[in-house]
């Protein structure tokens, strides 16, 4: 009897299992943890259904083939629109909230909430240096952060993407809902805003006021990324005489534009011209036969979604280095 239950014990033991500071760092943290992956898990689910309707739809109703320019083909995009991109647009809003959350509910108690009720002191009493501690207290947070932000990304973009192919412009890429709730931007935020957390938690030592300064701090980074991410790609630059619209395709991103003089000559505006109902011909006895634009094409969605994640990244490796020598040089 006894060689049965040493082999059952034997067996037990065979499958793979958390061991030190990662299984105490899971069980800190599991009731996050297990609501970020059934959270995770339901948004495959659900996002896997709505795209399988809406290339349903699309194949059923030719749409592949649509062009805007058409009025018929016009009404059958804003009846696919009613359909399937509004009911959309909420999810996309909805997964900027995501870093958010994980900023202040995770990362913020994250080591605000050992320093404040002070059970920290107990690594001093085991075999465990403050350093592994504490990459372990940040690591293992860190990966399920991937993990959740990353499959929720995909399954959103894996939704978005038939949906923003078959509207065109009528569903511009470069809106913040769309551009935020798809792609590696996700991940990058999820993970700056976590780092972010966890970093005014050292520092703060209060779970409450990390929490609050998370919110705060992770508006205002978001606020800059958003002022910034223009600038992130070279943009395109196009100059076209003999016209009074922008030269841009129809579903880039305008960023500028303006008239052009007959040299090519980026010129002022002439207001007074905008009441005429001789327009044209106003505006070319000011001089002004074309006009120019800058602006980012389609084409750079995926671009900028990177740049922007790199952007995210560099300031998460910021702010672990001002973590990690606030561990080294200051006693907790």
């Amino acid at each position: 009897m006894s060689t049965a239950t040493s082999g059952t014990r034997t067996a037990v033991r065979r499958g793979p299992r958390l061991r030190g500071l990662t299984w105490l760092i899971w069980r800190q943290n599991r009731t996050a943890f297990l609501i970020g992956l059934a959270v995770a898990a339901a948004v495959v689910v659900y996002a896997a259904v709505q795209h399988q309707h809406a290339t349903g739809a699309v194949a059923a109703q030719h749409l592949d083939a649509c062009r805007a320019s058409s009025t018929e083909c016009t009404r059958d995009l804003l009846a696919f629109g009613m359909e399937y991109q509004y009911p959309l647009r909420r999810p996309l809003q909805a997964v900027l909230l995501l870093p958010f959350l994980i900023g202040v509910f995770l990362g913020g108690p994250q080591f605000a909430q050992e320093l404040e009720s002070g059970t920290y002191r107990t690594v001093a009493t085991q075999s465990v240096t403050r350093l592994r501690w504490f990459a372990a207290k940040l690591g293992v947070p860190l990966v399920m952060t991937v993990v959740v932000s990353g499959v929720i990304g995909a399954a959103m973009t894996w939704w978005w993407h038939p949906v923003a192919t078959t509207m065109g412009s009528l569903f511009p890429w470069h809106m913040w809902y769309p551009f935020y709730g798809v792609g590696p931007v996700v991940v990058g935020l999820s993970v700056l805003l976590y780092l972010l957390g966890a970093t005014l938690g050292l520092f703060l030592r209060r779970t409450v006021a990390a929490m609050a300064a998370t919110l705060v701090a992770g508006g205002v980074l978001f606020t800059l990324i958003e002022w910034a991410r223009p600038h992130l790609w070279p943009m395109r630059t196009a100059n076209a005489q003999h016209t009074t619209e922008p030269p841009a395709p129809d579903s880039a991103w305008l960023l500028a534009d303006g008239p052009l003089s007959k040299d090519g000559r980026q010129v002022s505006d002439v207001v007074d011209c905008y009441a005429r109902t001789d327009f044209g011909a106003c505006l070319k006895s000011h001089g002004i036969t074309g006009h120019w634009a800058e602006y980012h094409p389609a084409s750079h969605l995926w671009a900028l979604q990177w740049a922007a994640t790199g952007v995210c990244l560099v300031l998460g490796a910021a702010l672990v280095a001002l973590s990690v020598w606030r561990m080294r040089w200051h006693s907790a």
